[in-house]
């Protein structure tokens, strides 16, 4: 990470992972952005008023690891593709920072809404018999169905509103890798406003308004599909893999 880039992440104020869990936000609207990575220190200069900085041990940008599992037939992958209204993600994160891992399961049942259930267990690249009895419990598919897709590797920055109940995720340093390819996007940044649906316009909204940065919803899962295997069917996705370009080569 640059100097510069550090020092403006020194710039905000630190708030605990204990004080995050505060944020809960259940009743909640998720807004995905993406931008050029020229960009993000401006708009974090900006944002340092009004958000605090996840901080643990003087760290504040910290990285995750995802091994996504799908069928052999692309299940997840081609639901997303076809919008069906009901359709799943399979996955284990690993914080590296910490060592914790969570086998997690993402339901979206329509455009508006995502339930995401997880426990925690040790990280393995195969799902085991305590695995699937999980998975079996909150999936409408056969766990045994599963097996490890590709993996999704990135540095994230969380921040929270000082005086209103709001988190920003800023992901960083994308990297998407399975057994035959591995590809990296370090000129692009995903984030993801979290906040409360009474709540008016955030002011991280106002902020990446004011340089043109707008909502556009993307899936980390999708886009490494698409990058590991350019011959996957992805024309449902074609006007958004042209505005990335546009974003990340074009900026």
């Amino acid at each position: 990470m640059p100097e510069d880039f550090k020092n403006i992440l020194e710039q905000f104020e630190p708030v605990s992972l204990e004080e995050l869990k505060d944020y809960k936000l259940l009743n909640r609207i998720d807004t995905k952005y993406i931008c050029n990575y020229k960009q993000l220190p401006e708009v974090l200069k900006l944002a340092t008023e009004h958000f605090n900085i996840q901080t643990i041990s003087n760290e504040r940008i910290f990285s995750y690891e995802s091994l996504y599992f799908d069928t052999d037939e692309k299940k997840s992958y081609y639901d997303h593709h076809q919008g069906r209204r009901i359709r799943y993600k399979v996955r284990f994160r690993k914080y590296l920072d910490t060592g914790d891992a969570f086998l997690e399961i993402k339901k979206k049942k329509n455009s508006n809404r995502t339930n995401k259930r997880r426990l925690q267990f040790e990280f393995c690249e195969d799902l085991n018999a305590k695995h699937k009895e999980f998975l079996n419990s909150e999936l409408e598919l056969n766990a045994d169905t599963f097996k490890p897709a590709i993996w999704t590797i990135f540095d994230r920055i969380t921040l929270a509103g000082k005086n209103h109940i709001e988190r920003i995720t800023i992901d960083t340093n994308i990297r998407f890798k399975n057994e035959l390819n591995e590809v990296s996007i370090p000129e692009l940044i995903i984030i993801e406003v979290k906040r409360d649906k009474s709540t008016g316009i955030s002011p991280f909204t106002k902020i990446l308004r004011s340089h043109r940065i707008r909502p556009m919803g993307i899936s980390k899962y999708v886009l490494g599909n698409i990058m590991l295997s350019p011959k996957l069917k992805h024309n449902r996705f074609k006007n958004k893999l042209i505005t990335i370009k546009r974003i990340c080569y074009d900026t």
